[in-house]
C-alpha cells in the first residue's frame, strides 16, 4: 500500500508529464481554496427566495424567450421550452 504522500507525489508527476507544465498549473488553479462565505453570499444574491420560487420564475422566463436553454436541456418538471434565440 502506497502511503498519501508518495501517492500524491506520484500522481503529480503523471499530471505533470502528461499535461505539460502550464495545463498542470491550470489543472490545480481549479482546487485552490476561496475566500468568503458561499452560503452569506448566495443569501446575498438571492434574498429569502425559495427553491420552489427560484423554480418558478424560470419556468415563467423560460416560456417567455427569456432564459437561454441549452439545446436538448429543459428546466426540470416542466414541459419542454423552446431554447430562446440569440
Amino acid at each position: 500500500m502506497t502511503l498519501p504522500a508518495a501517492l500524491n507525489q506520484k500522481a503529480k508527476a503523471i499530471l505533470l508529464r502528461e499535461l505539460g507544465p502550464v495545463d498542470f498549473a491550470r489543472f490545480f488553479q481549479q482546487y485552490q481554496t476561496g475566500t468568503g462565505d458561499y452560503t452569506e453570499d448566495r443569501h446575498a444574491w438571492l434574498g429569502q427566495q425559495t427553491a420552489r420560487e427560484l423554480h418558478r420564475e424560470a419556468t415563467q422566463l423560460a416560456a417567455a424567450g427569456l432564459l437561454p436553454v441549452p439545446p436538448g436541456a429543459r428546466i426540470q418538471g416542466t414541459p419542454d421550452v423552446p431554447a430562446a434565440e440569440g
